[in-house]
């Protein structure tokens, strides 16, 4: 028992309790680790689910927007009426008010086939227009006055519309929560 109480208070280290230099982690520690970034991810999930939905419509709602500018520019220089609307992936135009994950563009010359381009949406995210199909008109530089309704098909993400004047200009709103219903 003597030799136990000095070899307590001696702080000097002595055979009977040699100091080890300990590397590492011990599995209770990593276990604890790996139970709090399990729970900070299970909170994040959620948020960044709503960030890539959100993503996802506002680049359906510029991929909408480039097409209407890139058919009333069209129209504007080769003199030829453009149309943009809603369709089927075979590239058929779909009535108004009628849910979309595509869409298509084309000119109407005088003489020959229309040159037909049809693209989706990203996944998930669909559309509708107020009035189908979109015509610009190159002589008066003017459109179909319209809107285009984008909405998240699994209503994650806030919609968005994208208006179009009479003039052919288009501009990029906020769509109510009811107009994807």
């Amino acid at each position: 028992m003597q030799r136990f109480w000095e070899a307590v208070s001696d702080p000097r280290p002595s055979d009977n309790f040699p100091m080890r230099n300990i590397s590492g982690v011990t599995l209770i520690e990593l276990l604890f680790a790996m139970a709090v970034v399990a729970i900070l991810a299970g909170l994040a999930a959620p948020g960044f689910q709503q960030s890539l939905r959100s993503t996802a419509v506002r680049v359906g709602t510029y991929e909408l927007l480039a097409g209407l500018q890139q058919t009333r520019g069209s129209s504007i220089l080769e003199s030829q009426p453009g149309l943009l609307c809603p369709s089927d992936p075979a590239g058929n135009c779909l009535p108004p008010a009628t849910w979309s994950a595509w869409w298509r563009r084309s000119t109407e010359p005088a003489i020959g086939a229309p040159r037909i381009e049809t693209r989706a949406l990203p996944e998930g995210v669909v559309a509708r227009a107020s009035r189908s199909p979109i015509r610009f008109w190159p002589s008066a530089l003017n459109a179909t006055n319209t809107t285009l309704t984008i909405c998240d098909s699994r209503r994650v993400a806030s919609p968005r519309a994208i208006v179009v004047s009479v003039s052919g200009r288009a501009r990029v709103a906020l769509a109510a929560e009811s107009a994807c219903r």
